[in-house]
């Protein structure tokens, strides 16, 4: 991904002519899989605001590994969720809504909290047990550590463990692969990340949107920060404040 964003934001004006710094000059701003789709999405919108090329580079990485790259050095600021180390600077940025997701030729359109927590640890084996049809319900997890599978599993799984044949996704990309090939399948995805080859179903009656999750009536919500170990200055200070200035607009 760093390497593409490189691509993408620095070629596009040197082809025109137009110097611009090499991508190695520029600071490198880390983040998890699954919250690459909301970062890649916030830099690009940020990018057509600038005169010149994005200045600074994306990389993903899991949480413990994005964190460490910040303490020593090789990564200026972290988007993550969670708490921030001890004596971070840290600041938000946004709130995301977990959607739950399923196949899309899966009838069932809405779930409450406990049957999403029968469906993740397997006592509801099939479908019908919620409404649906008589097909295996296959159930689709981040891996373990990633934040938006860990902020999943306390507020729906809480003491159950998930079921023993549940798959594991490592990115946003491969649950929506996963999901989007088996009738059965009911995964998570950041709004951001969903896309027209699922559906998201309603949890407690509510869709995820950006009016559910900012007045809070959506469920499944995780806050996000920027961190470092202190206050960035310049370019990232500039890109934190546009991101709270287009959230709060």
């Amino acid at each position: 991904m760093r390497r593409l964003l490189a691509l993408v934001f620095v070629t596009g004006l040197t082809a025109c002519g137009s110097a611009s710094p090499t991508p190695a000059s520029f600071p490198l701003v880390v983040t998890q899989p699954y919250f690459e789709p909301l970062v890649v999405a916030w830099s690009v919108a940020y990018r057509a605001t600038l005169p010149g090329p994005l200045p600074f580079e994306l990389d993903t990485r899991t949480r413990s590994a994005s964190i460490e790259a910040v303490e020593q050095g090789e990564a200026a600021l972290v988007v993550t969720s969670g708490e921030p180390p001890v004596g971070w600077f840290a600041t938000p940025v946004g709130r995301v809504g977990l959607a739950v997701v399923v196949h899309s030729d899966n009838p069932v359109r809405d779930l409450t909290m406990e049957e999403l927590n029968d469906l993740f640890a397997g006592r509801a084996a099939t479908w019908s047990a919620v409404g649906g049809r008589e097909v295996p319900v296959q159930p689709v997890l981040p891996v373990p550590g990633e934040p938006a599978g860990e902020a999943f599993r306390q507020a729906v799984l809480r003491d159950s463990a998930p079921w023993p044949g549940t798959l594991l996704a490592p990115t946003a990309a491969a649950m929506v692969e996963l999901v989007a090939r088996d009738e059965g399948a009911i995964g998570i995805l950041p709004t951001s990340a969903v896309t027209e080859d699922l559906r998201s179903v309603r949890i407690e009656g509510v869709l995820p949107g950006a009016a559910t999750i900012a007045d809070g009536s959506y469920p499944l919500t995780i806050a996000l920060f920027a961190a470092a170990p202190r206050e960035p200055g310049s370019p990232l200070r500039e890109f934190l404040v546009w991101i709270q200035s287009s959230r709060d607009s």
